[in-house]
């Protein structure tokens, strides 16, 4: 299950694809060492997704004060867009340049206090 989001179903399903496939190089090479390549590949796919979505959960469930103030950053529009691209997509989005600049400066004056909740 993804941190932050609680999606599970697709990393579920490409999980067991992948272990599935791990299975059948074991059985064809007998070499054990088959079965580490399916958390090997899905962490190369996934990994860097899991890291931001950990580190997110970590830092903004931290608090009921953070999570209230993600909660506030989540109603603008540029975090909507960006977020559903990566959800349905499941890689970080990395389109719009300006949009994610805007998320920055508002998420930063968040985490400083300046921002209203």
């Amino acid at each position: 299950m993804a941190p932050a989001s609680g999606e599970g179903i697709y990393y579920a399903m490409l999980g067991g694809q992948l272990a599935a496939e791990a299975v059948l190089e074991l059985l064809a090479t007998h070499d054990p060492r088959a079965l580490k390549q399916a958390r090997r590949r899905f962490m190369a796919e996934h990994g860097r997704v899991f890291q931001v979505l950990g580190l997110m959960q970590w830092f903004w469930y931290g608090s009921d004060k953070r999570r209230e103030r993600f909660v506030k950053i989540c109603e603008d529009k540029n975090v909507q867009q960006l977020t559903f691209e990566s959800y349905m997509n499941k890689v970080l989005s990395r389109r719009r340049p300006l949009a994610q600049l805007r998320i920055f400066l508002k998420d930063t004056a968040h985490l400083l206090g300046i921002a209203r909740v």
